[in-house]
């Protein structure tokens, strides 16, 4: 069960385990909400070789809540109702939100097993909802009393997210950060939970060229253009991105910045003016596409502020850069700073748009190695960012923790 759109967040990661199941003989049906039913659920039949694999669309239909937010009516009816209907034998939740958490609860009136992943801090005055949703252009446009509706089912949320785990027969963790969680006990919390970050998708997203990528996308640029690539979901350190990429462009007239993802809101004035013509920012595009535009780039850039929802959380980009075999410039913060590390791959920065800056302007000075780190890079996505690597370690660790056979 996952709260999220197709190819949002955590949908990637459950769809990626999902699948592995499945392929281990298992029925599977992975649950996510959909972009256009409503109402109603839509199942969708999956060719799987040894086991079942369903995906299931729940309907997008709320009342004061975004779609991905797990408070969807229909949604939640709909969810309950079929683990009420099939005696599943475990349930995967990928979060402590309701549409999520509370179909798991139900399910154990069956005797499910539960397992949940924790994988974004939302709680507390660093957490997503106070640094993303709550200061962010949508959210203000709203009518003040849906503003109001909405802050109250998320101090409702940030009460259920630090204790959800106490509910779960095991967890997984996206990273070492929610250890340290103040709401938790933290050995009572490790006793039953594995770390285990997200796997890289090895083969939609592969080494190219980076020329025959320009043209694919129908990007043109003078021959002697520096392509920096960014891609996100919601830019959470848009302003650290957008201030950084300003400084080094004083220095170095030859950059362009390649952006797919979210719309910018801090883009000021200033900003505007400094950058004016090199940022080519793509929108929206869907995954199968997502490949053509990193390998357009020369640098990959993971720009994180040193809050506690980036100490914590596991920036899914991250599996697509290192799949991608580019190099990659990223502030040393958390978890993506102690991944950097262990497979040493990557230029750490500090987490400021002074730091990111010099940081960027090393890489340019290394431009002969680049060739090198960005095949240091794609081994260490084949050897540390593979699912099939990271799956059998958590089916391991399953079928030790709920004493199934996975």
């Amino acid at each position: 069960m996952t709260h999220n759109l197709p190819e949002r967040g955590s949908y990637f990661r459950a769809w990626e385990i999902a699948r592995r199941l499945a392929a281990r003989g298992h029925e599977v049906d992975f649950g996510h909400i959909s972009e256009h039913k409503k109402y109603r659920p839509h199942i969708h039949e999956l060719p799987c070789e040894r086991g079942q694999l369903r995906r299931i669309e729940f309907p997008n239909r709320t009342i004061i809540n975004e779609r991905q937010e797990g408070w969807g009516i229909f949604d939640l009816g709909w969810r309950c109702a079929r683990v009420l209907r099939h005696k599943y034998d475990l349930v995967y939740a990928f979060s402590h939100k309701p549409d999520c958490l509370l179909p798991a609860l139900v399910s154990r009136l069956h005797g499910s097993a539960l397992v949940l992943d924790w994988s974004d801090w939302w709680s507390g005055p660093e957490g997503l909802y106070q640094f993303c949703v709550l200061g962010s252009a949508s959210f203000r446009s709203l009518p003040r009393p849906i503003r109001w509706a909405r802050r109250a089912v998320f101090a409702v949320e940030q009460i259920i997210e630090p204790r959800a785990w106490r509910l779960a027969d095991c967890l997984t963790l996206i990273s070492h950060e929610f250890l340290s969680h103040p709401l938790v006990e933290r050995h009572a919390l490790w006793e039953k939970s594995i770390v285990l970050h997200s796997g890289a998708p090895l083969d939609a997203i592969v080494p190219q060229p980076k020329g025959e990528a320009r043209q694919r996308i129908g990007l043109e640029l003078p021959p002697d253009a520096i392509v920096l690539g960014y891609v996100a979901n919601f830019h959470t350190d848009e302003q650290l991105l957008l201030e950084a990429f300003a400084r080094a462009l004083q220095r170095h007239q030859e950059l362009y910045l390649l952006v797919v993802g979210s719309d910018f809101e801090s883009m000021t004035p200033e900003l505007h003016e400094q950058t004016r013509g090199r940022i080519h920012h793509m929108g929206r595009r869907p995954f199968s596409q997502i490949g053509d535009y990193l390998a357009a780039a020369d640098v990959l850039l993971l720009p994180l502020t040193n809050i506690a929802l980036n100490r914590a959380r596991y920036p899914h980009k991250l599996s697509d850069y290192v799949a991608a075999g580019r190099p990659i410039v990223a502030c040393d913060v958390g978890e993506t700073g102690r991944l950097l590390k262990r497979y040493q791959i990557g230029m750490l920065t500090e987490p400021t748009a002074r730091g990111f800056a010099h940081g960027i302007q090393s890489m340019l000075s290394a431009r002969s190695q680049w060739e090198q780190m960005g095949k240091d890079v794609r081994r260490a996505a084949e050897e540390h960012f593979n699912w099939d690597h990271l799956c059998q370690r958590l089916f391991g660790f399953l079928e030790t923790r709920l004493h199934l056979s996975f």
